[in-house]
């Protein structure tokens, strides 16, 4: 009997070596370093270096934007243009409204505040708990209206928006629906309807 048992430990431990070295460091573990096929998730933590006046806060990566339809200097989608530009459009419009980790939370009272400052301009709406405030318009939106009407009537800014978490302006009529970013004041992005 006590023969067995000796024999089946190194069993056990040869078959968890040959599904350790079977594994080819792929999916949601793959960056867990294995060692003699012993995992290595019990190790000492590497040293910290000290912190000094002269580091710098950790920076976010970069915003990733999918490719932009069309050039700035002519914001506008046509119904006449390809399906691809119009579906590069859609995209873009989502990735435009869709917040990021490093973006401020979102002040619902804020939005509204300045939403109702725009009722001289249209019908403004304040969408998805403040993140997007609409300017619904019986005619005229076009890709300087959300600023403009931001700057006239409320004497707010793109900046001071998003620091309340407000990510886009939209400004929408019978013909033309344009999003204006509060990340970037150039980044402006009309549909045709």
């Amino acid at each position: 009997m006590k023969r067995q048992g000796s024999v089946s430990a190194p069993l056990e431990v040869i078959a968890c070596c040959v599904a350790l070295a079977g594994c080819n460091n792929s999916g949601p573990l793959a960056d867990l370093k294995t060692s003699s096929g012993l995992s290595t998730l019990a190790q000492a933590p590497e040293s910290v270096p000290s912190s000094s006046p002269h580091d710098t806060a950790p920076t976010t990566p970069a915003r990733v934007m999918p490719p932009r339809p069309v050039p700035t200097s002519s914001p506008t989608v046509r119904v006449t243009m390809p399906i691809a530009t119009q579906l590069q459009a859609i995209q873009y419009m989502a990735a435009m409204q869709a917040p990021q980790p490093s973006d401020s939370p979102v002040d619902p009272a804020y939005a509204k505040q300045v939403a109702a400052r725009l009722a001289a301009v249209g019908q403004p709406d304040v969408i998805s708990s403040g993140r997007l405030i609409d300017i619904a318009m019986a005619k005229g939106c076009d890709a300087t209206v959300p600023r403009e009407a931001l700057a006239r009537h409320t004497g707010a800014s793109l900046n001071s928006l998003l620091a309340h978490g407000v990510l886009v302006m939209r400004c929408r009529d019978h013909e033309l629906e344009c999003l204006q970013s509060t990340r970037d004041a150039d980044d402006v992005l009309c549909v045709h309807k």
